[in-house]
């Protein structure tokens, strides 16, 4: 297993970025590994470390620390090390390894498959449910609770606010087990401590956002029932996702934005899917300085099946099977800007928390800064100013050309041009 597969077993985005942090740090002893098992010993707050086990066949993981996440932090930050390779090689593991093995490989005995102990197991999984929806209820209330306190004293108040507040309503969300809140609160943080002129018009859209959501967080239903608990930061297993119905087209990835959180890395990548007439975005995740492969084959069309998370567009998908690659195609492009933005509402209908929209325009040029790029109305749309701007510059030699990118509301980050009417060929 990667990086990213090893990241993709935690149950939460929290327990992810300990687990890397774990993962760099000097305190491990006594790790070791078999063709079968992993192990290793954790410092903890007590006089003794934890011990952590892996099977390296099926990954269960067992370790001796309260934490009721499974996995653990400890688990896969051991995994972590086990990728990066400094994990050496031993004949035989301790007695405590072994013996979590043997007593996984003694033969089970038989499932009670009497009805009442078929109800049982029910009832305990609809209690893990609603256990887990009863914190993330508590989280929106407290939540709700720090918007008003924030209305009442103002957004001009939130540059003077320290570390520690911030941290307080943070870890109040994660705590409440929906990572999805803590995520948009410390965007809302990065928007205040980045500054600029803009600044609390986009704070303030960063907490109208937040105060939907929270309104939001009971009763929704249907598509909006499956943004609104992805937003909160409920997960969707990945396996269950590749077992259901998946989307056989042809994928021309063409887009896509990396992003750093100095923990965790992860490229989000845009696809075309040419039957289907819409995009799709994959994400994929590293840590321990590794650089994340996009889902597909970036700047290629590739013949395959993607599985699409729930949602609305443009969907989450997983990677299928896929059967063939080859240079892409041309592929459809709004005529202006004016269309091309039109043609987001949808999709800010069905998810006003979007914040990054793939866009195109057909021969656009850019003005003599080079700050917009202008359509054949004269409508022109900010671009940002980066090395995928001058390659797409250099590729086109002044000319008009096809454009796509990424739309935040504020200007375009450029990710593929074409000659019009021509295959795109991507630039960032």
């Amino acid at each position: 297993m990667d990086a990213q597969a090893v990241l993709e077993q935690a149950p939460d985005g929290q327990v992810a970025s300990s687990a890397t942090r774990l993962a760099a740090t000097a305190g491990w002893s006594g790790t070791g590994r078999t063709a079968a098992l992993l192990w290793g010993l954790c410092p903890g707050s007590g006089k003794n470390p934890y011990r952590v086990c892996v099977d390296l066949g099926d990954r269960s993981t067992k370790c001796s620390c309260p934490s009721r996440k499974f996995p653990c932090k400890h688990a896969v930050a051991l995994q972590l090390v086990h990728v990066r390779g400094d994990v050496p090689v031993a004949d035989a593991p301790p007695d405590w390894a072994d013996g979590w093995q043997a007593r996984r490989n003694a033969p089970a005995a038989p499932a009670d498959s009497s009805p009442e102990a078929v109800q049982r197991r029910a009832r305990a999984k609809e209690k893990t449910a609603r256990d887990r929806a009863e914190a993330v209820r508590g989280g929106v209330a407290a939540l709700r609770d720090w918007l008003s306190d924030v209305a009442g004293s103002g957004v001009a108040g939130l540059p003077g606010r320290d570390a520690a507040w911030w941290h307080s309503i943070t870890a109040r969300m994660v705590d409440a087990q929906a990572p999805g809140l803590a995520a948009a609160v410390g965007g809302l943080r990065e928007v205040v401590a980045a500054g600029g002129p803009q600044w609390a018009v986009d704070a303030a859209d960063r907490l109208g956002g937040l105060h939907l959501l929270a309104t939001l967080s009971e009763g929704a239903d249907g598509p909006l029932g499956d943004v609104v608990r992805a937003r909160l930061g409920f997960p969707v297993p990945e396996e269950r996702v590749r077992a259901s119905p998946g989307w056989s087209d042809r994928w021309v990835a063409l887009l896509r934005m990396e992003t750093d959180d100095g923990l965790v890395r992860s490229v989000r990548q845009w696809s075309w899917g040419r039957d289907r007439a819409e995009w799709v975005v994959g994400i994929r995740y590293a840590a321990g300085g590794a650089k994340p492969a996009p889902s597909l084959p970036h700047g290629r069309e590739v013949t395959g099946t993607l599985h699409p998370y729930p949602g609305v567009a443009p969907r989450r998908v997983a990677v299928g099977e896929l059967l063939a690659e080859r240079p892409p195609e041309a592929i459809p492009v709004p005529m202006t800007w004016r269309e091309a933005l039109a043609g987001l509402e949808p999709a800010l209908r069905a998810d006003p928390w979007q914040r990054v929209h793939p866009l195109g325009c057909a021969a656009v040029r850019p003005t003599a800064d080079v700050r917009f790029l202008v359509d054949v109305g004269q409508r022109a749309l900010p671009v940002r100013g980066d090395a995928a701007l001058d390659r797409a510059l250099a590729i086109t030699g002044g000319e008009p050309f096809d454009a796509w990118g990424l739309w935040d509301g504020h200007d375009l980050r450029v990710g593929a041009v074409a000659e019009p009417g021509k295959a795109p060929e991507v630039v960032g």
